[in-house]
């Protein structure tokens, strides 16, 4: 049972913006699938080039130590809150978290709300009738739903902290070091 749970968007947290690495390396990924398949046992062919890419090309790796840091530290697990969710399965996500030894810390993803269904629970919950950020309310939802989690963060590049008290901004566009501390301050050190 997850206790501790980090609400994790991707881009603009372990993928800076203006990282488009990935460009040039995209004739490089035959060479690319063989290593990770020779690493890790998996084939990575059928998940979309770019994306595989981009983990392995633009994430930034001083973010990914920050990421590990308040993991190790705090005990929680991730939930990926980031718009990768929409179109990959949980598996997929975890696998590219394990080019970086983290997929064990991966367990489940936030719903997906269409618009429709966005508008129809801001609207039958007065609580959300003033939360303008959709990320916001799949966090509290999911949260709704796992009520075994006693203790969570969000960091994410938008502006979540405007709603959500556990929500950290990022300073740089990036998971940096203060982020990671506030992070931490929230969701306390593991037992």
């Amino acid at each position: 049972m997850v206790k501790k749970v980090l609400f994790l968007d991707i881009d603009g947290v372990l993928q800076p913006g203006s990282y488009q690495k990935r460009f040039k390396h995209i004739d490089e990924m035959d060479v690319l699938y063989k290593e990770l398949f020779d690493k890790y046992g998996i084939d990575y062919s059928p998940y979309f080039k770019y994306d595989v890419a981009a983990v392995y090309y633009d994430w930034d790796k001083e973010s990914l130590q920050e990421l590990r840091r308040i993991l190790d530290t705090t005990g929680a697990k991730i939930v990926i809150s980031s718009d990768w969710r929409q179109s990959k399965p949980i598996e997929c996500l975890r696998n590219f978290f394990r080019i970086y030894d983290m997929a064990d810390y991966v367990v489940d993803y936030t719903p997906d709300f269409d618009y429709k269904t966005y508008k129809e629970i801001q609207q039958s919950e007065e609580r959300y009738k003033d939360i303008h950020e959709w990320r916001c309310i799949e966090i509290l939802e999911y949260l709704k739903a796992h009520p075994e989690i006693e203790k969570w963060a969000a960091i994410d590049d938008l502006p979540l902290n405007r709603y959500l008290n556990n929500a950290v901004l990022t300073s740089s566009y990036k998971l940096v070091k203060v982020d990671a501390d506030k992070c931490i301050e929230i969701l306390g050190v593991a037992d």
